[in-house]
């Protein structure tokens, strides 16, 4: 089976900006244990401007989805767990209120030892370990910098079907 790493699209140049998050809690590499201690709902804000991209996936203060991408990803990894983010504007004329969700993916430690890995801890080429896989759709890779979502084949296909706006699926060497 193929397998993708689910990121934001470097071609988003206006990326919503979410305020009111704190950074000590909503960190990038969020662990299993981080999450636990987030709120189950938490209110936040964006600027509101016109140019600003609504998207479904979001990478900062933390990996968000949105809940059109959630509901993608709860048909495939039943064992994942969310805590939602509902986002207001600061400018009263926008009429857009996005809700996001910080996911909870189960972890699965399968990287290949052909992976490399930089001494600052960066993923320089990531490899799997196809035997390590098992039947996982939606997984993450524990022990990384980076928060790496990999999802397989059949969720890639269903993200894209329905057009989610701001999401890129990098293929992921596995052997």
């Amino acid at each position: 089976m193929e397998y993708f790493e689910l990121c934001q699209s470097p071609k988003v140049e206006n990326a919503i900006e979410i305020m009111g998050l704190d950074k000590e809690k909503y960190c990038y590499a969020m662990s299993p244990k981080d999450f636990e201690a987030l709120d189950k709902l938490k209110v936040a804000y964006f600027s509101g401007r016109e140019f600003e991209e609504i998207c479904d996936v979001v990478l900062r203060p933390t990996f968000l989805i949105s809940d059109s991408m959630k509901k993608i990803m709860e048909l495939y990894e039943r064992e994942s767990r969310f805590k939602g983010v509902q986002i207001f504007p600061t400018v009263e004329a926008s009429k857009q209120y996005p809700f996001y969700w910080v996911p909870n993916f189960p972890e699965t430690d399968c990287l290949h030892p052909k992976s490399v890995i930089l001494d600052n801890g960066m993923v320089k080429e990531l490899i799997l370990d196809r035997r390590k896989i098992g039947s996982r759709q939606i997984f993450r890779i524990p022990g990384l910098v980076e928060y790496k979502v990999i999802v397989s084949m059949p969720v890639a296909e269903s993200i894209l079907r329905r057009r989610m706006y701001g999401v890129e699926l990098r293929k992921v060497e596995v052997a």
